[in-house]
Parts: C-alpha cells; structure tokens; sequence
C-alpha cells in the first residue's frame, strides 16, 4: 500500500511534464487547461492528459483514506485489516481509482467549453498568454451565466468535486480519531517494540494526511470556490494560478521524505543507503543509534 501510495506520487509529478497543466481565475470563472505546445496537433490526447492529472488529485486522497482504514483495522479488527492483501488489493485499489474517475469525469462532462464561456475568457487568455482560446485544450468553470442564472453543468462539478473530497477527508478524520482513542488505551498492553511501530505509523499517517491538504486542498480550495462566491463579493479577480501546479509536484519527494524520517525502520535504511556521503557526524551518530537499538533489543 505504501508502495502504491509512492508510485502514483512519482507518476503525477511525472505526468506533469506531459499535460503540462495551467489556470487562470478571472472574476466568477477559472479556465483549466494546456500549456503543452510539442502535442498541439493531438488535442484529444491533452484533453485525457489533463483529465488525468486532475484525477491523480484525488487518487491520491483516497489512497491516503485507504491507509487510514487500514491501520484502524489492524489496531481494532486484525482480520478485516487481513482482508486488505490478496483479493482485497484490487478492491482498495478500485476505489481509489473510482473516486479519481468520478472527478475526472465530472470535470469532462461538466466543464466542456461552450459559446458563452469562451467569449468570457478569450480576452483574459489572449491578453496574459498571447493564445488563442480556440486553439488551446481546455475546460471552463463559470457557475453564473450574464443573467444571473446558474449553468448546472459547471455547478455539478462544484458540487460533486466537493462531495467526493469530502469523503475521504470524513473517513480520514474519523478513524484518526479512533485511532488515537485506541492508541491511548490498548497500546500500554502491548510490547514495547509494537507500541513504538504503531505510533509511529500513526504520525505518518498524520503527516501524509497534512502535506497533501497544506499543498493539495488549501491552495486550490479558494480558487474552485471563488467562482461561487466572487460574484456576490462585488469584487474583480484576475491572476494566474498556475503556480499551484509547482507546488503539487512538491508533494512526492515531501512525503517520501517524511515518511522515512518518521518510521525508524526506513530511517535506518536510508542512513545505510546514504552513509558513504553523509557527513562523518551523522555517520557516527547513524552507528550510535544502530548500536544502541541492538542493545536494547538483546535486553
């Protein structure tokens, strides 16, 4: 599952270079699209690329949401956690991938460039991009049409994208909350060794769960949310939020980083790994804490 998780990091910051994605908020609308300019001539084939690094946002959620599932099984019902290898691989995996679907999708069905849209943006595009919109791959999000009135399509997007987020985040929160009950109370009956590993899968969680919403949910959250909420503010937006795409690709080598840093296992093989380079005070501190931990286990 970790593996899983690391890899479908590496491929969304990877897969970045091809769909090379961007945005722009201009008042009550947010245009995503393209700025991949060596497959111009395959439209439809950026259109997928782009579809696909929106749905890795989400796949990655849920993958997060599956972990926590599984570590609130292994500390409270050891023979459903069981059920998460074998078969159930491909069921866990399912998930994840219907929950990035179900928002790609929405994103494809939902978000189509029409007459309206496009002479709403094309001034916006042409003036910060010098591109001309009808020769870019795009989606559009403009909730309010001149009138007043709501365009459903863009709304459902919206709605279902805030729906499916809010899953995982529920299931996240509320069996991190059972977690940390039970950690409090079971853990004092179990080993030393296993108290240590499951805390300290637990603080990872933790973390995997905090970067992505530092670098996933807060940055993007004000701007899927301002073409709802810019009309009634009686205020102009107009800015690139493209750089958001960079902040994403942190996320990857972030996490790995976390992760090996927090559980003592990892940390201990990367030191391994990187030992003919680090520095010989953290060599010598490596070996200290090595020889320290074997000690204490022989006892």
């Amino acid at each position: 599952m970790v593996l899983a998780f690391s890899l479908t990091g590496i491929v969304f910051s990877a897969w970045e270079i091809i769909a090379r994605p961007f945005a722009h908020s201009y008042n009550k609308g947010l245009i995503y699209f393209s700025l991949n300019d060596w497959l111009d001539s395959f439209p439809e084939f950026l259109q997928f690329a782009i579809i696909l690094y929106a749905s890795f946002y989400l796949v990655i959620l849920a993958i997060i949401a599956v972990q926590f599932v599984f570590r609130y099984f292994t500390l409270c019902r050891p023979h459903l956690a069981r059920k998460f290898g074998g078969v159930g691989v491909p069921v866990w995996i399912s998930y994840s991938l219907v929950s990035g679907a179900i928002y790609g999708g929405s994103l494809y069905l939902f978000c189509e460039p029409d007459s309206y849209s496009d002479s709403y943006m094309r001034k916006v595009l042409s003036d910060s991009y010098n591109l001309k919109i009808a020769e870019v791959t795009r989606f559009l999000i403009i909730p309010y049409a001149e009138d007043g009135s709501v365009r459903w399509n863009n709304l459902s997007f919206l709605l279902v994208g805030v729906m499916i987020l809010s899953l995982q985040y529920v299931i996240i929160v509320y069996c991190g909350v059972r977690m940390h009950t039970i950690l409090q109370k079971e853990l004092s009956q179990q080993s030393l060794v296993n108290r240590k590993l499951q805390k300290q899968f637990f603080r990872a969680l933790v973390v995997q769960t905090i970067v992505p919403t530092l670098l996933f949910v807060l940055p993007i959250a004000p701007f899927l949310i301002g073409p709802l909420v810019v009309p009634f503010l009686g205020i102009e937006v107009n800015f690139q939020t493209g750089w958001m795409y960079v902040i994403l690709c942190l996320y990857p080598p972030l996490d790995t980083i976390a992760f090996m840093l927090i559980v003592s296992e990892y940390r201990k093989v990367a030191l391994d790994v990187f030992k003919p380079i680090l520095p010989k005070l953290i060599k010598i501190s490596s070996e200290t804490s090595q020889s320290t931990g074997a000690a204490f286990t022989k006892r």
